[in-house]
């Protein structure tokens, strides 16, 4: 593997400080956006995809990127095998299994359309996504194995080392996660395409008459498109993992297609999230703005 030289590393360095800023910042706002909104099942999967993302992009701000702009290695070895660990392997199947069950419940939404929610759907979601942080807790940390299976971060080569592991974990890990991210994403995308066809003939059978029906129509395809773009994400990420990252020599373009891929994911994951409800955001805004004037109307808006 091909070893940068100290101008190259400092470059890559600061480009994860950067990207990576970029990332909180649309997370966090994309965070905040739907805490503010009702707390739908979907609303509270997708809280739970910023918080995984944030701590994945907090990786890069603090440790990875400041390793590569000193050119050295920042504390004792076990914490850089953890924290990359995790970004590698942990957190990051956090995104595919979450963006598997959001699609489940756009499915469910748009086939079923309950009008009354269950009671204990929430209590659903939460254990389902309690057991999503589970699985990653534990690939982040491959607890019964040794140090060694860890993987970690080297300064000098931009890219992650994998050393032997006499194990079949090992195995699985240097697959790319192809056994989990891979089904993963093809069952999501399967399942949109389900979703589009009954969107399809929902509106070409139904009249949306009143604005209620009107507006929660345009809430679920906006939903749904949000789903597709973040599939994707992952999908584009697993076909880089398959048939990108061993055919390239070059140190700084296997930084691109390793750590920058795993790092772009994360960003692009929380702009596809932030953007989807920036409009309707800003809109529930003005709204209740207008409602208080309407109430107070000596109260400025501002």
């Amino acid at each position: 593997m091909t070893t940068v030289d100290f101008f190259t590393a400092q470059f890559g360095g600061v480009l994860m400080i950067l990207v990576s800023l970029i990332g909180l910042f649309f997370n966090v706002s994309a965070f905040y956006q739907y805490l503010s909104q009702e707390k739908t099942n979907f609303y509270i999967m997708c809280i739970s995809k910023t918080i995984s993302n944030s701590l994945h992009l907090l990786v890069y701000l603090a440790y990875n990127g400041p390793s590569a702009l000193l050119y050295t290695q920042i504390g004792p070895e076990w914490l850089n095998r953890y924290l990359n660990q995790a970004i590698a392997y942990g957190l990051y199947c956090q995104g595919p299994l979450t963006q598997a069950l959001i699609t489940i419940n756009r499915f469910l939404i748009v086939y079923f359309q309950p009008i009354i929610v269950p009671w204990y759907s929430k209590w659903i979601t939460i254990g389902s996504l309690a057991f999503c942080w589970i699985i990653a807790f534990y690939f982040s940390t491959l607890i019964g194995f040794p140090e060694s299976c860890l993987i970690k971060f080297s300064h000098q080569k931009l890219t992650w080392i994998h050393e032997e592991c006499p194990y079949i974990i090992h195995f699985i890990l240097q697959s790319d996660f192809l056994f989990l991210v891979l089904p993963l994403g093809l069952f999501s995308n399967f399942m949109n395409i389900f979703i589009a066809i009954n969107l399809f003939l929902l509106s070409k059978s139904q009249s949306l008459s009143n604005e209620t029906s009107r507006q929660r129509r345009k809430t679920t395809i906006r939903l749904f498109i949000q789903n597709c773009f973040e599939d994707w994400i992952y999908v584009l990420d697993t076909v880089n993992s398959l048939f990108i990252r061993d055919s390239v020599n070059d140190g700084f373009v296997i930084f691109l297609v390793t750590l920058g891929s795993n790092l772009i994911t994360q960003v692009a994951d929380g702009f596809v999230m932030f953007m989807s409800n920036y409009h309707q955001s800003r809109k529930q805004r003005v709204s209740s703005a207008t409602r208080v004037r309407y109430l107070n109307p000596l109260k400025p808006l501002n």
